[in-house]
């Protein structure tokens, strides 16, 4: 089964090389995988991508640049629309994936009722993100047990090119967009715990990626709240969503009066206070119209 490997990049050039190396010492047939970087940087981005292909010739590589830059979720339709694989694999630039990533995802796709697989994250760098992301794994294992998860982790998403519908380019949670519209077709969508990828991450630049993350999120629940106790999508419109559009959207209105004390005296609380406030940082932001589909990459991570 051919593979295409979907890479949006914005002035990636201090990961890019690592992120290459990574990609081609991923365990699977080298003919049958392609490489596709969706690409809009103004730093050496592009050029270090070109004389890195010109040493490698084993691997087909499509290099897409547009000198404007448009966000993550119109590189990403960029991106797919140029992909020839049977599976599509959308990955971070600024993340490696464990050798066997591509392997255990065509183990899953080995059912036909799975239409989305991701991954499992391992945060690097800061514990408390590391912790959350554990507690998230294990939602996320329930939910693809029950019927399908609702989040998809642009580290690591691959699904079934038949099954792409293009990503609305306002989109804030481009990743988690795609397992949405894959569900809505009538497949499952499911995090496979055997696939790894390792994400650095920092405490510095945490709380606004969450609350970024937060405000993706809670827009993409509330464009699709048809599937709120809906019937037709099983399991998954009966208990997943609800379950997320409660957490994500309900909590935290009814704990604002609480939450917006604890953010006066900036005070975090416990994680499920943290991650409420984040998600009310989030709602605020949408509300005041300050989110956006760009986004910067994280000098904390990078450096």
């Amino acid at each position: 089964m051919k593979i295409s490997i979907v890479i949006p990049t914005y002035n990636e050039e201090k990961t890019i090389i690592k992120k290459l190396d990574n990609t081609l010492d991923l365990n699977y047939p080298k003919e049958d995988m392609d490489i596709v970087i969706s690409d809009c940087s103004d730093d050496r981005t592009v050029g270090l991508v070109k004389e890195y292909f010109s040493q490698k010739r084993d691997v087909k590589l499509i290099l897409h640049h547009e000198d404007e830059r448009k966000g993550v979720s119109y590189a990403d339709n960029v991106g797919f629309s140029l992909a020839s694989g049977d599976i599509i694999v959308r990955t971070d630039a600024d993340v490696l994936l464990d050798e066997n990533a591509l392997i255990y995802a065509l183990n899953s796709f080995s059912d036909k009722e799975i239409g989305c697989v991701t991954g499992r994250p391992f945060s690097l760098g800061c514990d408390q993100e590391k912790n959350y992301r554990d507690i998230n794994t294990k939602i996320q294992q329930w939910e693809s047990k029950i019927d399908s998860t609702l989040i998809a982790h642009g580290p690591f998403t691959a699904f079934r090119r038949e099954l792409f519908r293009p990503i609305d380019e306002d989109s804030l949670a481009d990743d988690s967009e795609i397992s949405i519209k894959i569900r809505k077709q009538g497949y499952r969508c499911i995090l496979n715990s055997d696939i790894i990828f390792y994400e650095k991450t920092s405490e510095e630049g945490r709380e606004e990626q969450k609350i970024r993350r937060a405000s993706g999120l809670i827009r993409l629940l509330w464009r699709n709240k048809t599937l709120f106790l809906n019937p037709k999508y099983g399991k998954y419109g009966l208990i997943v969503f609800p379950f997320n559009f409660f957490v994500m959207i309900i909590l935290p209105i009814i704990l604002s009066p609480l939450l917006l004390l604890l953010v006066a005296l900036k005070v975090r609380g416990g994680m499920v206070l943290e991650t409420e406030q984040f998600l009310l940082k989030g709602m605020y932001r949408l509300i005041s119209n300050k989110a956006t589909v760009y986004w910067e990459p994280d000098t904390y991570i990078r450096s």
